[in-house]
This record gives structure tokens, C-alpha cells and sequence, in this order.
């Protein structure tokens, strides 16, 4: 029998059967969460011959009363149909208002949907598009498109007002990179959390030059198209972090809210028509729960909040980012590029840059990027309807 055992593991391992039960070959394609950005930071604008009140009310308290009569045959732009501001606008027009979001097309009139044009970016295309109502877009687009002398828009809500807390952009890598080179994703993310705190510390003192240096940085990194009251009133809007954001979460888990959002963005979605085409079955989890564990990994984040550089400082290392073009969500990337913290981590950052959030997530598709900031619903629609993550 001994003998015969030995025939057989011979064969196997002469036969290409052993390729069916392990293929070094096989590519890593998963994708994690391993830290925030921010919160809050889009909004609605509205052609200013409109009422924001023909839409909604808002009391003292910040409750909302949604006008569905005033949104009827509406057309609305976004970003891109898997966009957190289009999916957020769709979440209004078919949970709150009881109405369909059909993409617009010409001569389209009924009453009973919103249309929506998903190709609007920026505010120059909402004054370059006359058949629109009004747009969602994020920071400064937003408040560009308020302050704009092209077209005059007014705001209809801000996410802080129709979604507040909301989880908006995260960094995503691929995980092949952050398990082979684990040294490397916690420096980076040291540098980001130093980034990120030295944003926090400028915008508490507007009188400092730390202030000046930042909207210097923000006038820069969006082309200096934007003046810088712009810039401002748009920093103000957004909530910048890495991690933790309330308190549930803990040093030992900063990525915990993250996870619960997630669960609530995925459980949302499945409610939607055409969002999300696999089911966690199909991905290999037994619960949304379940895949949210593994999608987010803040193990490399805990290890980055504790981590003290060495004196001898580091060999460079040449990593790619991509970045949602002119997008003051995510400046606290390219202040800390700028101001050097990333260099001084052993980094050379190589920046590309994406219209909007699924273009940030191609480039982490297909390998121009190890490191990506989007948003959370963007790429979490992505990794599952890709099956990017599966037990």
C-alpha cells in the first residue's frame, strides 16, 4: 500500500492535476479599504431662476420636506452614473421622493421620474448644458458653481444637510501591493496621517501662515482656476480624516464606523435598480458583515498611528496614486506631497488623475496604481460587481 501511495503522489506531481489545486500563476486582484479621507464636502445647486423652496424644505432643526410636484420631469447632471453624488441624488429620487431616475435623453417629458445627465464634473458643464435644473458635485466644483458669473446657481442642499456623517472618499489599494510590501503601505499611511493632521491644523488658525500655505497648496493642486474664497468656503465644508470619526471607534480599530458604514451603503444599494449585480453568495460571504470585514483591512493604519520614523531616514521608493482631478476632498495628499512628508517617509509620489471616482478605481484595476482616493460607494460598487474581494 506504502508503495502504491507512492505511484500515485509521482503521478500527481508529473501530471498537470496538481495545476487544478494550486496555481502559483493565478492574479491578486482584490482590492482594500486601509483608511479614510473625509466626510461630507458634495452638494445640490440649482439654476438661480428656480426657489430652492419649490424643492424642499428644511425646518430649524434641520429637517427636510421634499416638494415632489417641484422635481417632477426635472433634469439634474452627476458626476457619472457610479459616482457617491449620483448614487446619493437616485437614493433621493426613489427613496424620498417615490419617483424614477432615468438618464435624459432629448424631448424626454414625464412627470413621473427625474432625469439625470451623468457627464457633469464641474460647474463650467452645468453652464455649458442649458436644458439642466441643477447638478450634484463635490468640493470646490460645488461652491464654484455658486459663485460662478457664467451661470447663476443657488444651493439646494448641502450632504450635510440630506446625508450627514456620510462616509465620502477612502483610500483603496491593491491588495498584492500592501501584502508584499507591508513596510512601505504603513509608512505611507504615517505620512498621510501626518498630512491630514497638518490640513486640521491650518484650517483651526485662518490667520496662520500654515492657512495661507494650505489654500496656496489648494489653488495649485485644482489649477489655479478658483479664487481663493472659493477654495476657502469650500474647505470648510469638508470633514478631513484618516480614520477614526466617532466614538465607536478605538485606536486598536480605526476603521470600525467605516465598516458599519459600508454595511449600510451595500444594504442600500441592493435596494436600487442596476447597482450592485452580485450578491455576497456570489462573492463567497455568508453577510454583508461579512465582506465588509474583509473589504477593510486597518491593520496597516493602526501600525502607521504608532509608527515613529527612523532618524537615518529611508531609500526612495517609487509608488503610484490616483487622484480625482482638481478635487479638494483629497488635499491633504497633495499638501503633504508638496510640504515634503512623503519624501521624508522614503517616497516618491508619482500622481495620476481621474475625472471622477470610477476612474480612480480603473487605474487600481489595472495596475497604474497601487493607491487610490475615491469614494466609498464608487469603489465599493466596483470591487463587488467585479468580485474583487471573495472569500
Amino acid at each position: 500500500m506504502v508503495l502504491t501511495a507512492a505511484v500515485v503522489v509521482a503521478f500527481l506531481l508529473a501530471s498537470s492535476i496538481l495545476v487544478a489545486f494550486y496555481n502559483p500563476t493565478v492574479e491578486d486582484k482584490e482590492i482594500n479599504l486601509i483608511a479614510r479621507v473625509n466626510n461630507e464636502g458634495s452638494g445640490i445647486y440649482i439654476d438661480a431662476d428656480y426657489s430652492p423652496g419649490d424643492f424642499v424644505t428644511i425646518d430649524s432643526s434641520g429637517n427636510i420636506t421634499y416638494n415632489v410636484d417641484g422635481w417632477r420631469g426635472k433634469i439634474f447632471g452627476t458626476p457619472g452614473t457610479t459616482t457617491i453624488q449620483h448614487m446619493q441624488l437616485q437614493d433621493i429620487v426613489i427613496n424620498k421622493l417615490g419617483l424614477s431616475f432615468v438618464n435624459y435623453s432629448e424631448g424626454s417629458s414625464s412627470k413621473e421620474c427625474v432625469y439625470y445627465i451623468p457627464s457633469i464634473t464641474n460647474a463650467a458643464a452645468f453652464a455649458a448644458t442649458p436644458v439642466l435644473t441643477g447638478a450634484i458635485i463635490w468640493e470646490p466644483q460645488y461652491h464654484a458653481a455658486l459663485n460662478s458669473t457664467v451661470r447663476k446657481a443657488v444651493s439646494l442642499m448641502t450632504t450635510d444637510q440630506f446625508d450627514p456623517g456620510h462616509t465620502c472618499c477612502v483610500i483603496a489599494a491593491q491588495h498584492s501591493y500592501i501584502e508584499s510590501h507591508p513596510a512601505e503601505t504603513v509608512r505611507f499611511l504615517a505620512a498621510y496621517v501626518k498630512s491630514v493632521n497638518w490640513v486640521n491644523d491650518a484650517l483651526s488658525d485662518k490667520s496662520s501662515d500654515k492657512y495661507a500655505k494650505l489654500v496656496e497648496i489648494a489653488s495649485k493642486r485644482t489649477g489655479g482656476i478658483f479664487p481663493n474664497e472659493v477654495l476657502e468656503e469650500a474647505m470648510d465644508s469638508v470633514f478631513y480624516t484618516y480614520g477614526m470619526t466617532g466614538e465607536e471607534d478605538k485606536p486598536s480599530a480605526p476603521l470600525l464606523s467605516l465598516e458599519a458604514a459600508l454595511e449600510e451603503i451595500i444594504n442600500n444599494y441592493y435596494k436600487l435598480p442596476d447597482t450592485l449585480k452580485r450578491t455576497m453568495s456570489d462573492l463567497g460571504f455568508s453577510s454583508v458583515h461579512e465582506f465588509a470585514q474583509r473589504f477593510v483591512n486597518d491593520g496597516y493604519l493602526v501600525q502607521a498611528l504608532d509608527f515613529v520614523p527612523s532618524p537615518s531616514g529611508y531609500s526612495k521608493t517609487s509608488v503610484s496614486v490616483a487622484v480625482i482631478a482638481g478635487d479638494i476632498h483629497q488635499i491633504a495628499i497633495h499638501a503633504g506631497i508638496d510640504l515634503g512628508f512623503f519624501s521624508d517617509y522614503g517616497f516618491t509620489i508619482n500622481v495620476s488623475s481621474a475625472s471622477n471616482g470610477p476612474g480612480v478605481a480603473t487605474s487600481l484595476q489595472n495596475g497604474e496604481a497601487v493607491f487610490g482616493l475615491l469614494g466609498a460607494p464608487p469603489i465599493t460598487q466596483t470591487v463587488i460587481n467585479g468580485m474583487l474581494s471573495t472569500s
